[in-house]
């Protein structure tokens, strides 16, 4: 395993049809941070992921960044600034908090043991929190038939911290679900991992003005089928989700996949090819069903592949063909 600070945030603008994903994974004991900004603009894919050597300090980084990709905390848990500048397209984008973060730590822990401890018991094994936000900004293209082109960037986001021990490749499978709405922000988890004998755990919180209320069951029985040792499938229609929280509340959200505003992949490959996490966030409208509200969300599913060759045998199989 490898001690990792990653950083992830999913934004969407849907009355632009712009889907953007920033990640940053920091590795200080490998002296080096992978750095990714991938965008969707109306249905074309602009991608970068590159890697850069950091400190093992990383106290001593005043922004996480690199040639091209920049982050900064400008308020901490408050105000973020992100930014992407290449060749095809810049960006500049500000993430501001709609609610108070949430810490799974505070949720409840799966039963029976994790050979990792408690902390193999909650629904990712490492230290973990996100938080709902807004984001705001602009776009330039650059490249193609709409080069010099400003696209002027609002509506929901989210982002999520972790660090500690992990490996991708010990996962089995997960479903990560955050869906924004005017008035509350739901996020429902679920992940199987070999530390953790007795099968999937579950987590995740709703955001209300009232504060956040930790998620203790999520029903998958309808939403992104996933089969074990077959890479993600191409799903084109509404799949659904059930939580509940410790408070008793009841969340249902339809994520509408046959009209998504673009497909973002952050796999995860071996250096000899013979293992593959393969991790697609999916953008799409959202619809709460004990209210009939609507909204924008992300859908994240991941799937582990293990055999010759598979890194490349699966490669954007949950998209269009």
């Amino acid at each position: 395993m490898t001690w990792k600070e990653n950083w992830v945030f999913p934004a969407l603008d849907p009355r632009n049809r712009v889907a953007s994903l920033f990640h940053f994974s920091l590795r200080p004991s490998e002296g080096e941070g992978i750095f990714t900004a991938k965008f969707c603009v109306d249905g074309e894919e602009f991608r970068y992921v590159g890697r850069s050597p950091i400190p093992a300090e990383l106290q001593t980084m005043e922004a996480v960044e690199n040639e091209r990709v920049r982050f900064e905390v400008l308020e901490p848990g408050k105000r973020f600034g992100l930014s992407y500048s290449g060749p095809e397209l810049d960006a500049s984008l500000v993430y501001d908090a709609r609610f108070a973060p949430f810490d799974f730590a505070d949720g409840p822990l799966a039963p029976g043991e994790s050979e990792l401890g408690d902390i193999g018991r909650t629904v990712f094994p490492f230290h973990h929190y996100e938080q709902a936000l807004t984001h705001e900004g602009t776009l330039v293209l650059k490249h193609g038939p709409r080069a010099g082109e400003t696209i002027h960037l609002s509506g929901f986001a989210n982002r999520d911290h972790s660090w500690g021990w992990r490996s991708e490749f010990t996962f089995t499978h997960h479903h990560w679900l955050c869906a924004s709405f005017d008035d509350r922000f739901v996020e429902g988890s679920v992940c199987e991992d070999r530390h953790y004998p007795h099968g999937p755990k579950r987590g995740g919180w709703i955001s209300t003005a009232a504060g956040n209320d930790p998620v203790a069951e999520v029903d998958t029985s309808d939403g992104y089928p996933l089969e074990p040792g077959m890479p993600l499938s191409s799903v084109f229609k509404d799949v659904r989700y059930r939580v509940r929280t410790l408070g008793g509340k009841e969340a249902t959200v339809i994520a509408h996949l046959a009209d998504d505003y673009g497909r973002l992949y952050l796999d995860l490959r071996h250096p000899d090819r013979s293992k593959t996490y393969q991790d697609v966030q999916m953008f799409c409208d959202v619809t709460l069903v004990e209210t009939g509200q609507t909204g924008t969300g992300v859908l994240e599913v991941g799937a582990i592949g293990i055999g010759k060759g598979v890194a490349d045998a699966w490669r954007r199989t949950a998209s269009r063909a």
